[in-house]
């Protein structure tokens, strides 16, 4: 990469490959960042390369999509008639994105021609820095949830039936919308590659959502910043080495080296290097932590919540454990290099100002900046990404470093239960399978281009350069923190480690209190889910 026009050359083997992360996690209203990546996947080149192959298979049958999705819409589904609201995140957000959002008006339109008699409204995003969960909470409270809605699976799979529709026996049953021969057509759940169902499966064994598109990250760097203080971000080989050119590029330009912000309720970037922290100080006990019964042939995955709450009621994971100690260090120096008001920042888009007006050298963030990111930034740009976590690093650590992407990003759409309530679920649901038909979802991912559609029969489309290496990556062991044991505990975790940064609480202190959280989060669990083990 020598140049910004380089950089949108490798886009396509970027996020081809990059089916491979959350995490974003993220519930405050921004461009769907990812937080989680897929447990189940093979590895992480074997996933990439499973689904770019799945995503140019299904090419051949999607040439002419906007015909495709009409007589799709013509022969497939059940009679029903109706008005529905479909909030979609990114996929139809007019204001931010308006060539995708009109795309996304015709396909309603689309289904509304081939089904008299039914209103599809679609929802705007809501705006940047808006907290998403409170904004849903309200509408759930009064029945007033847009019918079809996006959430991050983690939180979805929390609310679980007391918000959603579960999706199970609709998922085991024909989707008319995927043509004959196509992955799908007789079984829908078919259309969704297995490492993404066994991610995004609750844990009451319910599936919520269809999680139809897929999301990396990576550090965004200015070259020029760089090049000044002679680092090369390509060649870390360690996480000592990563720090200690950070700490350079600081010294050099008088600029800070990452922009990141932390929030104290809900979700920030910062949830991705906590995420790798953890996991370079407890890889080596992975198998410890594993449960039989999730076993998959990934060699790495991620832990649910289940594991989780076992490990730390065994005393398998244990926040007083010396690891924690190291855990603790590596996360101040990352914060170290972060802006000073990074508590601060409200939301991941008031990033962007700072790396493109070059107040910071890089920024970690995502796939979905692809077209803002090429459009706005006035300067030579590259993609980078965190070394692995060597011994010396972290002795747990098993020398490799973690990618953070995954099913978590902008197509991951439920029912709400007030469909059902209203007597809309019919039509709610004929048109969920509609726009998860790859003939029209691959059009609505092709179009937005920051993400990789999941839907096996989709073009893939051009993608972000810079992250094919990335998406090779092992997934890391621990999700977010909203998503290890509940949104609470996630949210207290993210506080505890604030009142740490600021100086507010020592090492000691810091342990005990998050060994707390911990130990509550594991037995509320308990509680709620009734595992067969529970004390």
């Amino acid at each position: 990469m020598h140049s910004k026009r380089l950089v949108s050359t490798a886009l396509t083997l970027l996020f081809a490959l990059s089916l491979v992360m959350a995490a974003c996690g993220d519930n405050t209203a921004t461009t769907a960042p990812a937080t989680t990546a897929a447990s189940a996947a093979t590895t992480a080149a074997g996933a990439a390369t499973t689904a770019a192959g799945a995503a140019t298979t299904a090419a051949a049958s999607t040439t002419a999509a906007a015909g495709a999705a009409t007589t799709a819409a013509a022969s497939g589904g059940k009679k029903v008639s109706g008005e529905i609201s479909v909030y979609l995140n990114a996929y139809y957000d007019p204001t931010a994105d308006k060539e995708t959002a009109d795309l996304m008006t015709s396909i309603a339109k689309e289904y509304e021609t081939a089904h008299p008699g039914t209103k599809i409204n679609l929802v705007a995003a809501v705006p940047a820095g808006t907290d998403l969960e409170a904004w849903l909470a309200a509408r759930m409270a009064a029945n007033q949830s847009p019918d079809i809605m996006w959430q991050q699976f983690g939180t979805r799979n929390q609310r679980a039936s007391t918000w959603w529709v579960p999706l199970n026996q609709y998922l085991n049953a024909p989707n008319p919308y995927i043509a004959a021969g196509t992955p799908g057509h007789d079984k829908w759940s078919d259309s969704l590659p297995d490492y993404v169902l066994s991610q995004t499966k609750a844990a009451d064994g319910n599936w919520y959502q269809v999680s139809l598109d897929w999301v990396e990250t990576g550090l965004y760097y200015n070259k020029d910043l760089f090049a000044k203080a002679g680092v090369d971000p390509t060649s870390w080989k360690s996480w000592g080495e990563f720090v200690t050119d950070m700490q350079k590029v600081k010294s050099a330009t008088n600029v800070n080296p990452l922009g990141m912000f932390i929030a104290q309720q809900g979700w920030s970037n910062w949830w991705w290097v906590d995420d790798m922290l953890l996991t370079a100080n407890w890889a080596d006990k992975a198998n410890d932590f594993y449960l039989d019964k999730y076993k998959t042939a990934d060699a790495t995955r991620q832990l649910n919540p289940e594991e989780v709450a076992k490990a730390i009621i065994d005393g398998k994971l244990n926040a007083t454990d010396a690891r924690m100690d190291n855990y603790l260090k590596m996360s101040k120096d990352y914060y170290s290099l972060l802006p000073s008001d990074a508590n601060s920042i409200p939301n991941l888009d008031e990033l962007d100002p700072l790396f493109y007006t070059g107040k910071v050298a890089s920024v970690w963030t995502g796939t979905w900046k692809n077209k803002p990111y090429e459009k706005n930034i006035p300067f030579n740009y590259g993609v980078a990404y965190l070394p692995p976590f060597t011994k010396a690093d972290a002795p747990g650590a098993t020398g490799s470093a973690y990618r953070v992407g995954g099913p978590s990003s902008a197509g991951q759409y439920g029912i709400a239960q007030s469909a059902v309530k209203a007597g809309k679920l019919d039509l709610a649901l004929d048109f969920l399978q509609f726009i998860s038909a790859p003939q029209n979802f691959g059009r609505l991912a092709q179009t937005f281009g920051g993400y990789i559609p999941m839907v096996k029969g989709s073009q893939t489309g051009q993608v972000m350069q810079g992250f094919t290496k990335i998406s090779q990556l092992p997934e890391r062991l621990f999700n977010d923190p909203d998503n290890r044991l509940s949104v609470e505990s996630g949210n207290q975790w993210s506080q505890a480690m604030q009142a740490f940064f600021l100086g507010q609480t020592d090492v000691a202190a810091t342990k005990t209190k998050l060994q707390e959280i911990w130990m509550n989060g594991a037995k509320q669990l308990c509680t709620t889910q009734k595992y067969d083990w529970c004390k």
